[in-house]
């Protein structure tokens, strides 16, 4: 009989879990709050529950696999590692186990591992008031700092700020974005970021694909910090190279994590060493995973998570990139306002390289703020051979399409 694999998600962006699991001949069971959520259309069978609800998920999860055993458990493109993590443990199965996830879905345990391990990573308090938010700014009242839920994602109430901010209102606005109200407060450290995905195997760090953020809209959105894309490859040199997968391997050995794979949110500091912003255990969402890498460097990192989730040995050399293209993704960013018209899709359809395009709203809806991620307009990711050729060919893609709005 066929291994059956649940995935816990059912987004867009979890579609290529489910499209790669049926071409392997998986039975697949989906779970999402939403029974019409995109991915649910190619489960096999369908578990109606958060997946941000650990109890409920494995609840139903032993219910089903009751009757009908569940062989592996995983995620992409979505924050819910603890919920994999009980999932697996109480079935069994392949996965970090609960106390890593803990620590990696929590903010400041994540950085407190880092600290205690010796692990570089920015400077990190936990704030509990505006009080203390303001204590600290003016004691060091020309650094930026960053304050952000220790549970959030998405970006969602994420921002940079110094000493001139209204610290009553940075303080609540951050604090409602998470789920448990505890905010942590970090120095900015000024330099290149990096997004890194990676597998841990046999103790070693097998880096598919680093890609440089990009933050040019940095001053646009202040203070809110929102990524406008990235690009591969990131321009470094082997020697960063191997600096950042130690560093990596050393991170996740600190929360707990010992095979499988690792997000990373990098930055390289004023003195060339490369410190640890965040770890995520999971395949990164942004299309990074599916669309990206593959493109890049060939590696599939979706298939690899398929084969670890099920206990199925993994083949170093697949880790391994087999080819050294480049690809770049950026967001549409137009005015508040209601959409009337977006123009220009057909020829974007057209241009050389596209890989994908996506957009979020359609004409009719409104394009409000921007404020955290997901109020972003929509997506292009373009290839070339080389980090020139794909940065020229993104900004034509972006320039190709026209999004108008009544303010």
């Amino acid at each position: 009989m066929a291994k059956t694999l649940m995935i816990i998600g059912g987004g867009a962006e979890q579609i290529p879990a489910y499209e790669k699991a049926k071409k392997r001949g998986l039975f697949v069971v989906g779970s999402d709050l939403n029974p019409d959520a995109p991915g649910m259309k190619l489960a096999d069978h369908v578990l109606i529950a958060s997946t941000r609800n650990a109890e409920d998920t494995v609840r139903q999860a032993l219910d089903y696999h009751a009757l009908h055993q569940i062989d592996g458990v995983m995620t992409i493109a979505n924050d819910v590692p603890y919920t994999v993590a009980c999932v697996a443990e109480a079935l069994g199965l392949p996965g970090i186990g609960q106390d890593a996830a803990r620590n990696v879905t929590d903010k400041l345990l994540m950085k407190q591992c880092f600290s205690s391990h010796d692990v570089a990573c920015p400077w990190f308090i936990e704030i509990g008031s505006a009080d203390k938010l303001r204590a600290c700014l003016c004691a060091e009242p020309h650094t930026m700092f960053v304050i952000k839920p220790v549970d959030g994602r998405g970006a969602r109430g994420v921002l940079l700020i110094d000493s001139t901010v209204d610290v009553e209102w940075a303080f609540e606005e951050s604090k409602r974005w998470g789920d448990s109200g505890r905010l942590i407060l970090e120095k900015f450290v000024p330099g290149m970021q990096l997004s890194t995905e990676s597998f841990l195997l046999n103790g070693k760090c097998y880096t598919a694909a680093i890609a440089e953020r990009n933050y040019d809209r940095l001053e646009q959105f202040k203070p809110n910090i929102i990524e406008d894309g990235g690009t591969i490859p990131a321009p470094i040199d082997e020697s960063m190279r191997r600096l950042v997968d130690d560093i990596i391997l050393r991170g996740a050995t600190a929360i707990g994590i010992h095979e499988g794979i690792v997000k990373g949110d990098l930055v390289i500091d004023g003195n060339g060493r490369p410190m640890i912003i965040e770890l995520a255990a999971r395949l990164s969402g942004g299309w990074f995973a599916t669309h990206q890498i593959p493109f890049a460097t060939g590696v599939d990192l979706v298939s690899a998570v398929i084969s670890y989730s099920l206990g199925e040995s993994i083949d170093e050399t697949l880790l391994l990139p087999s080819r050294a293209a480049a690809t770049a993704i950026r967001y549409w960013y137009p005015p508040e306002g209601c959409i009337f018209a977006i123009r220009g899709e057909e020829e974007l359809q057209r241009l050389p390289g596209l890989i994908s395009y996506g957009f979020f709203k359609k004409t009719g809806e409104v394009q409000t703020r921007v404020r955290m991620h997901p109020d972003r307009f929509g997506f292009a990711i373009v290839g070339a051979e080389t980090r020139e050729e794909a940065l020229c060919r993104i900004d034509r893609a972006l320039a190709t399409v026209r999004i108008e709005v009544e303010s």
